[in-house]
């Protein structure tokens, strides 16, 4: 992997060189300009430190339920039925479950590691964590003592703390928590993964593709899926490429016209990170699954 950084050994050890980095780290469509880098890498410091405060630590767990930020119910009233009997359940069979829309779940995760944690990206329900962090229109079960922190929104509920919000005010510094390469990171159907592990299939992925400062790559896959998160999030991060986040509602971000050079219209990608099963056929395509599989080869090395 080519960088002008140290080697990481850790997943902070890509935010806090990005941090110096110029250009964007992520062009998302619900944005009204594209993240900076030195803004997007504060702002994991800023959610590590926030989700530390809710109890989330070096060898514990954090639950990220991710979802897009602006997705609303399907009766369009904006409301949840609590009488539901689905109510409180996480539907991972939802199209939107693992899709992002904006920055925050990306944060969140990220941080989540600043601090050792392991971060599960498919919890199960009632979530049984220190914190879940999870889009404001999607009803949560927690078990007792499991902080609820929630972005989009703001939430109704007075007991759910507001991720945005407080994320605001929260202190601009890297996480002091120590952290080892060897330690767990991501977890996503009770497969675990950790920062070594991790770090290798992103190397993996930017000499594969031959990426660099320039590139632009189109996170057209859950992160549910551990590849996509490899992907579409660190490699870039790793060398200063750009994540693009295209609208849902758009499927696969393909969209038709011309580009703006924005998320909404992300024709001018360099690689695409995609959720399909089989192997990629297009040189400008990277199967997630495929990173996935890469992952745990890796693992049992």
């Amino acid at each position: 992997m080519r960088r002008d950084t140290p080697e990481p050994e850790t997943l902070g050890d890509l935010v806090a060189a990005g941090r110096d980095r110029e250009g964007a780290a992520m062009d998302a469509t619900g944005r009204a300009a594209p993240y900076s880098y030195r803004d997007f890498c504060t702002n994991v410091w800023k959610a590590g430190n926030l989700l530390g405060h809710y109890g989330v630590y070096a060898a514990g767990e954090l639950a990220v339920v991710v979802g897009p930020k602006s997705a609303s119910d399907e009766s369009g009233t904006g409301s949840v039925d609590t009488a539901d009997p689905s109510f409180g359940t996480v539907d991972t069979a939802d199209p939107s479950f693992g899709t992002v829309d904006a920055a925050d779940p990306l944060l969140a995760v990220l941080g989540g590691t600043l601090l050792g944690a392991t971060v599960d990206v498919t919890p199960d329900s009632p979530v049984d964590a220190p914190a879940v962090v999870y889009p404001a229109d999607v009803p949560v079960e927690t078990t007792p003592g499991c902080s609820p922190v929630a972005y989009g929104g703001p939430p109704d509920e007075p007991a759910v703390h507001h991720f945005e919000r407080e994320l605001w005010g929260e202190n601009p510094v890297e996480p002091p928590e120590p952290v080892d390469t060897v330690d767990d990171a991501l977890r996503a159907d009770s497969e675990t993964f950790s920062h070594e592990t991790l770090l290798a299939a992103t190397a993996d992925v930017v000499d594969r593709y031959d990426l660099d400062g320039n590139d632009r790559v189109l996170l057209a896959a859950p992160i549910t899926e551990p590849g996509a998160f490899v992907a579409g999030v660190l490699a870039p991060l790793s060398v200063g490429a750009t994540t693009l986040v295209p609208d849902p509602e758009s499927g696969d971000g393909a969209t038709s016209g011309e580009s703006d050079g924005s998320a909404s219209t992300p024709q001018d990608y360099t690689l695409a990170v995609r959720g399909k099963s089989e192997e990629e056929t297009d040189e400008r395509v990277v199967s997630a699954a495929s990173v996935t599989r890469s992952l745990r080869d890796t693992r049992r090395t």
